[in-house]
C-alpha cells in the first residue's frame, strides 16, 4: 500500500498529510541482510547444481526471500495528518492504524530517545504488539496513550488481532509508541502540536508542545515517569513506587 493511496483513503475523516516520517532500515541492518545472503549464497557454491540454472535458483530464492523480509520489516511510516495520525507499515497488503486527535490522551504524546531499551523499561510483551511500531533498529521515537488497536483498525483483521495487546495505561487504553526515523522525536511532537491545535485539540496541543525529550533508561522502575500512561511499578511490599 502506497502512503498516497493510503493518505487518500483516510482524507476525508483526517485530512490531509503534514508530514511523513520513515523509520526506515539503517545501513547496517541492510549490510546484514547482504552479509546474509552473501553466506547462504556461498553455501550452495559448496555442493553447486548440475546445470548453470540449479547453480544459481537458490542465490536468486535467497535474494528474493531476504528482500521481502527487509520489505515487510521496514516500511513502518508516522504520518502526521490535519485531523490524525497514521501509524503502521505501509508494506504490500498490510493496512496501519488511525488515530484521531480526539482519541489521543492530551498530555500522554512524548518525544523519546534510547528506544532500543523500551521492551526493558516497559516490561514483558514491550516489542511483539500492534501497537508497538518498533524495530531492531528503532533509536527514537513517540509515546501515547491512545485508542484500542481494534478502534485504530479500518479494516478486517485475520492476523493482527492476534497481536493486539490489553489495555495498558493507567485509565484503561492503550500505550503506542512509533518510530521517528532519522528525524529528531522533538520535532515530531512539535508538528504534532501544531496540526492538533489547528484542528481545535488545544489541550492536546498545548501539552504535546510542552513534552520534554524523555530517554529511556531501560529500568522498569521509570516507566510511569518517563512514558505517561504506564502504571507504577509495585515495591516488594505491594505499593506503587512513584518517582
Amino acid at each position: 500500500m502506497s502512503v498516497r493511496s493510503e493518505a487518500r483513503r483516510h482524507r476525508d475523516e483526517l485530512g490531509g498529510v503534514v508530514a511523513e516520517y520513515w523509520d526506515k532500515p539503517t545501513p547496517l541492518v541492510i549490510g546484514i541482510f547482504v552479509a546474509v545472503w552473501l553466506l547462504f549464497s556461498g553455501l550452495t557454491l559448496i555442493n553447486p547444481g548440475e546445470t548453470l540454472l540449479l547453480a544459481v535458483a537458490p542465490t536468486v530464492t535467497f535474494a528474493f526471500l531476504l528482500a521481502v523480509a527487509l520489505l515487510y520489516v521496514g516500511h513502518e511510516r508516522l504520518l502526521v495528518c490535519e485531523r490524525g495520525l497514521v501509524i503502521g507499515s505501509f508494506a504490500p497488503g498490510l493496512r496501519p492504524y488511525v488515530l484521531r486527535y480526539d482519541q489521543i490522551v492530551p498530555g500522554s504524546v512524548v518525544p523519546v530517545t534510547g528506544a532500543r531499551r523500551y521492551a526493558r523499561e516497559t516490561g514483558p510483551g514491550g516489542p511483539a504488539q500492534s501497537t508497538v511500531r518498533r524495530n531492531a533498529w528503532t533509536r527514537q521515537g513517540l509515546h501515547l496513550v491512545g485508542p484500542s488497536p481494534k478502534a485504530a483498525r479500518r479494516h478486517r483483521a485475520r492476523f493482527a488481532a492476534l497481536q493486539d495487546p490489553p489495555p495498558r495505561s493507567v485509565d484503561g487504553r492503550w500505550v503506542w509508541f512509533a518510530g521517528t526515523g532519522s528525524t529528531p522525536p522533538e520535532q515530531v511532537t512539535a508538528q504534532i502540536a501544531r496540526a492538533a491545535g489547528a484542528a481545535g485539540a488545544v489541550q492536546l496541543a498545548q501539552a504535546t508542545a510542552a513534552a520534554p525529550v524523555r530517554e529511556l533508561s531501560g529500568n522498569p522502575a521509570d516507566a510511569a515517569r518517563q512514558l505517561p500512561g504506564f502504571p507504577a511499578v509495585p515495591d516488594l511490599r505491594g505499593r506503587e513506587v512513584r518517582r
